[in-house]
């Protein structure tokens, strides 16, 4: 049970041929967004950026924030980055716990948030 602020993101990768995939983390065979504790002397865009390039190991000098939303996981408000990169300036490999999702399994996933304001991807 979530009982620390968090904040979450995601990356819209667009590849070569036109398509998108969505950076999601893997937490127990069970997909979900990219998240890690707010730690209040950061602002949350410090806070997610250092996960992005940190922990998933991201080229964050190659990524723009396309959108900034706030949802809801299990009762808490959560602010939500949606980041956006090309193909070539991202690892194709990523950490074990995340993968580059296609974008009906991203908008699948997110069902399960109570997003304000999500764009349609």
């Amino acid at each position: 049970m979530l009982t620390e602020k968090r904040v979450a993101g995601t990356v819209m990768l667009h590849l070569e041929d036109g398509s998108k995939k969505f950076l999601m983390c893997i937490n127990e065979d069970k997909l979900e967004l990219a998240s890690t504790a707010f730690l209040e002397e950061r602002t949350g865009l410090a806070n997610i950026l250092q996960l992005l390039k940190e922990v998933v190991q991201l080229d964050i000098t190659h990524i723009n924030l396309l959108e900034l939303t706030n949802g809801k996981a299990q009762d808490m408000n959560v602010p939500l980055f949606v980041f956006e990169a090309k193909e070539k300036d991202q690892p194709e490999t990523l950490p074990a716990s995340y993968a580059w999702t296609e974008a009906k399994v991203f908008r699948e996933t997110i069902q399960r948030y109570n997003i304000d304001g999500m764009p349609f991807f």
